[in-house]
């Protein structure tokens, strides 16, 4: 697997929050594997091989998507007013996926503790836009992206929702968009279906945030390094926080994406701290514009 261009890209900065400084990765013998971590079920850092797509007329619809994504609403408003269904896993599997699904687990740990903040509430959406892959790249299952505003938020949401092949959809990701960002063009056929991006630029870019966010540094007052912070849905520079705290991940989810009107790309994907015990998630959406070579980081959000 070639890494080397998007640790170029990495190297460079990272951007789109409007305040976060260059992003300088660790070099030589001090910087961390990427594949040093352990990975998540959903997620395989060996070399992908070409795999034949689906034709176009056996795929998802967008349409289909659209009853998918009311569907899930439905179903989740329903579940949630039973607070009972935290003592149900199964209740979780068929709602949450990847990053979401330990959302949850964080959740019920939370409220079973006290907690009523992190009691779920029913969702309501609106102005929903699609994104809708008019061929799958990934052979075990169907994805589509859904941009729409929560019901009583000020910003837009990125909510991806996969499918594993024999099961329902269920939602993999979700993240509001950094304030003053917006979603990249995609580039869409004269039916609407966007083109999704092969899973390895997703992964490869996955990979260079897991080891950005496990290099030794932030253990130590971070005089160069990151900082998560409670209130801000993203990363700033040390010297600006006020409160948080520093993070490693060891795994992340499957990334979804789809190429942009300029020739650009598009990614979501979650990062987890720890396979055996999760207590926080990082899910991130990026992009990189034309042939540019920089990675902008559009929206993120903190869970823990």
């Amino acid at each position: 697997m070639r890494t080397a261009p998007v640790l170029a890209v990495l190297a460079a900065t990272l951007a789109g929050c409007g305040m976060l400084p260059p992003l300088t990765l660790p070099t030589g013998k001090d910087r961390p594997s990427a594949s040093a971590g352990t990975s998540s079920p959903a997620t395989s850092t060996a070399t992908p091989q070409a795999t034949p797509s689906p034709s176009p007329s056996a795929g998802l619809t967008i349409a289909d998507a659209k009853r998918a994504a009311a569907d899930w609403l439905a179903k989740h408003n329903r579940t949630v007013r039973n607070r009972a269904w935290w003592d149900d896993p199964a209740a979780i599997d068929e709602l949450f996926w990847d990053g979401t699904r330990h959302e949850a687990v964080i959740d019920r740990g939370a409220v079973e503790d006290g907690d009523k903040r992190k009691i779920r509430k029913p969702i309501r959406l609106t102005g929903q836009v699609y994104y809708v892959p008019r061929e799958q790249t990934m052979p075990d299952g169907q994805w589509f992206l859904l941009q729409a505003t929560y019901a009583g938020q000020d910003r837009a949401h990125i909510l991806t929702f996969w499918r594993p092949t024999g099961g329902g959809f269920r939602l993999a990701a979700k993240s509001p968009l950094h304030y003053g960002q917006r979603m990249p063009e995609p580039r869409r056929d004269a039916e609407g279906y966007v083109t999704a991006m092969p899973g390895v630029f997703g992964r490869l870019v996955a990979q260079e945030y897991m080891v950005f966010w496990d290099y030794d540094i932030h253990d130590q007052e971070g005089r160069n390094g990151y900082r998560l912070a409670k209130d801000n849905y993203s990363r700033r520079a040390y010297r600006i926080v006020s409160k948080g705290m520093y993070m490693g991940y060891h795994s992340y989810s499957r990334p979804y994406g789809f190429r942009t009107a300029d020739g650009g790309s598009f990614h979501v994907f979650s990062m987890l701290n720890d396979p055996k015990s999760i207590t926080a998630v990082l899910t991130l959406g990026v992009a990189t514009r034309g042939n540019g070579k920089m990675i902008h980081e559009i929206a993120g959000d903190w869970y823990s």
